[in-house]
């Protein structure tokens, strides 16, 4: 399974802060980066995304930071029997197999993915996914796989069978539903157009979902593990000054900073 891939250029006319936190590769391990939030138990957790913030925080996954996300990669779901669900474009991938369970559902651009539950005794569940959160499989004495990382995470499910992916999301791409300002962890609203409330937004924007960049190649470690992380790449591409002769002879210079960006999260 592969994470998605999202790039486009920006323009910056005044001083901008920006945080890119890099999503983990899923492992065997009690969390992933970018991906979920640190269980109980050891798990195959999944992909974590990669991300563009305006606000930084301690915590990848406060919810102010997270709600200032301007771009963002989704992470690939983890699988047990099977492969977990690619990360997706504006919708999380998810997969049919199963393995005594039901399926999950990938995160989309207003809600995090369905969680899936075991079909047989004693029927657990994992949990769905959540805004920049992958769900889990959180059962106490086995738990299953997750919910990749992403603008919603994909959802996780209980025992055996497949975590299914975030989804991406692109300031100004259209599909996109951006969070609005007044949002709280408890209570989130959607915007219903494609710009982030800052009002930063990209141009010649690309999105595909995992399936679509299989042409990128991804290791793997052994046993399972796997060793990919996502990356950033950042080029400035021009800066110039425009000059500007305004009422009463003011004379305003403004410097125009385009750069491009490039977000890839791997499995």
């Amino acid at each position: 399974m592969n994470g998605g891939y999202v790039s486009g250029i920006i323009n910056f006319n005044q001083s901008q802060d920006l945080y890119i936190y890099i999503g983990e590769a899923g492992k065997q391990g009690y969390e992933s980066f970018n991906a979920n939030i640190r269980q109980n138990l050891e798990s195959q957790t999944a992909g974590g995304a990669t991300d563009i913030r305006l606000t930084k925080s301690e915590n990848w996954y406060d919810f102010a930071s997270l709600k200032s996300r301007i771009m963002v990669a989704a992470g690939a779901g983890s699988g047990e029997r099977f492969c977990g669900g690619d990360g997706g474009g504006l919708v999380g991938l998810s997969s049919k197999n199963t393995y005594y369970s039901t399926t999950t559902t990938g995160g989309t651009q207003t809600s995090g993915g369905s969680y899936g539950c075991q079909t047989n005794s004693p029927y657990h569940c994992g949990t769905s996914g959540k805004f920049g959160i992958g769900g889990t499989g959180a059962i106490p004495d086995d738990w299953g796989p997750n919910g990749g990382g992403g603008y919603y995470g994909g959802g996780g499910i209980a025992f055996a069978g497949v975590g299914s992916g975030g989804s991406s999301f692109v300031s100004g791409y259209e599909g996109c539903n951006a969070i609005a300002e007044n949002s709280t962890e408890g209570k989130i609203f959607h915007r219903g157009k494609p710009i982030h409330y800052s009002g930063l937004y990209f141009n010649d924007i690309l999105m595909l979902n995992g399936q679509q960049v299989v042409s990128l190649k991804v290791s793997k470690g052994s046993k399972g593990e796997q060793s990919s992380h996502g990356y950033a790449i950042i080029t400035p591409l021009d800066c110039f000054v425009c000059s500007c002769i305004l009422k009463h002879g003011f004379n305003v210079q403004l410097c125009f900073l385009f750069i491009s960006f490039t977000l890839l999260s791997n499995e």
